[in-house]
């Protein structure tokens, strides 16, 4: 079981985001989700669902798959829904039924549904906003979409020639976004099942292109896609080390982000990413490149990282305008903590009041947007 550790509250005034609750699992966190009604926090470790308050108090577990997790997701309809793949071939649908926060009884849990379909390890799963399909991606190349209520397949799309490692959508349901190991990101029609077009970054020329013959390119592998709330951007993070904000409607690359000092943010791991808004103002990536969000908010991007713990950079500027990284008191080699201190999965809330992050290191911490933050 984790265990609840006493906030950190040092630089509370000068930084974006305050540390309120850290967590404590044995072995590393997978996927981290905050539910839709902000009461409950998921995370995945090994083949086990762990299930917690935002005061880091345990509430239960979900136990049921035998190999390791790659990704859970809440039903955006309904906190006491909860999906998740696994390498062991199998998508869970979870009832959770969670007491009020007062109590000390924790949440009663039941698998109510397993899907079966993919020959390889299950790597990333989304729901659509109505909560009614579900949509997974696979080590075996194969997106397939699932009608929650009955369980049965509607479609299986041949979608790359590598695994898949992240799905999204659009605010409209209309397009599914995959992104895959063999560099490309691809956009679905939903209703036609058919490829839209295939996004692609031209490491020969660091030049994005819209291509529909690819193999003469060599692309990094995708380990990260996210859309963003205003539907005209895509976020993608690539094993170049770099961070791609996409105007995919003119299939090129707007803005690029990288760590500090020009280090690389994932080389080595899959790190999620999402768009925050910081005061008022924000509409979740405004007009032009990806920019502004009013003079009283900005638009951010907030990423897990290799090397660097948590980065947020500023759509507009591409400043990076906080980082957060965990203390490690350890006898490794300064590289071997750095990379223990991989953040490997985030979530937010409400558009980044609150921020969740679990690493490989087992920590998950719970932070609150810093109302009184300043940008310096």
């Amino acid at each position: 079981m984790g265990m609840a550790l006493d906030p950190q509250l040092d630089n509370a005034d000068s930084d974006l985001y305050v540390l309120k609750t850290t967590i404590k699992e044995p072995h590393p966190i997978t996927s981290i989700r905050i539910s839709p009604n902000g009461s409950l926090i998921a995370l995945a470790t090994r083949n086990k669902i762990k299930l917690y308050n935002l005061q880091g108090q345990f509430r239960g577990e979900l136990l049921g798959h035998t190999k390791g997790i790659s990704d859970i997701r809440f039903s955006p309809i309904n906190s006491s829904v909860l999906a998740s793949c696994s390498d062991d071939l199998t998508i869970r649908l979870w009832s959770i039924h969670n007491p009020s926060l007062s109590s000390t009884s924790q949440s009663s849990t039941k698998c109510i549904k397993i899907f079966k379909k993919h020959t390889y390890h299950i790597t990333t799963i989304r729901f659509n906003s109505k909560g009614n399909l579900l949509i997974s991606g696979s080590a075996d190349e194969t997106i397939t979409i699932w009608d929650v209520i009955t369980g049965k397949i509607l479609t299986t799309l041949a979608a790359h020639s590598d695994p898949i490692s992240s799905l999204t959508l659009t605010p409209d349901n209309s397009i599914i976004i995959s992104a895959s190991y063999d560099g490309l990101i691809r956009l679905f029609d939903l209703e036609t099942y058919q490829c839209l077009k295939t996004l692609t970054t031209s490491t020969s020329h660091g030049t994005a292109t819209s291509s529909l013959s690819t193999a003469d390119l060599q692309n990094f592998p995708v380990a990260n896609v996210e859309q963003s709330p205003n539907g005209k951007y895509i976020l993608s993070t690539s094993l170049d080390g770099v961070v791609r904000l996409w105007d995919y409607m003119s299939n090129k690359v707007v803005k690029t982000f990288v760590g500090p000092g020009e280090k690389p943010v994932c080389e080595k791991y899959s790190c999620e990413s999402r768009f925050i808004v910081i005061g008022s103002g924000g509409d979740g990536v405004g007009s032009g490149s990806g920019a502004g969000a009013g003079e009283n908010g900005s638009n951010c991007i907030v990423s897990g990282s290799d090397l660097s713990g948590v980065l947020c950079w500023d759509i507009k500027s591409k400043d990076l305008v906080w980082q957060y990284k965990q203390d490690t008191n350890t006898s490794d080699s300064v590289d071997d903590a750095a990379e223990n201190n991989a953040i490997l999965t985030l979530d937010t809330f409400e558009m980044g009041k609150l921020l969740v992050t679990g690493g490989l290191n087992g920590v998950a911490n719970v932070f609150e947007l810093n109302a009184n933050w300043k940008r310096k």
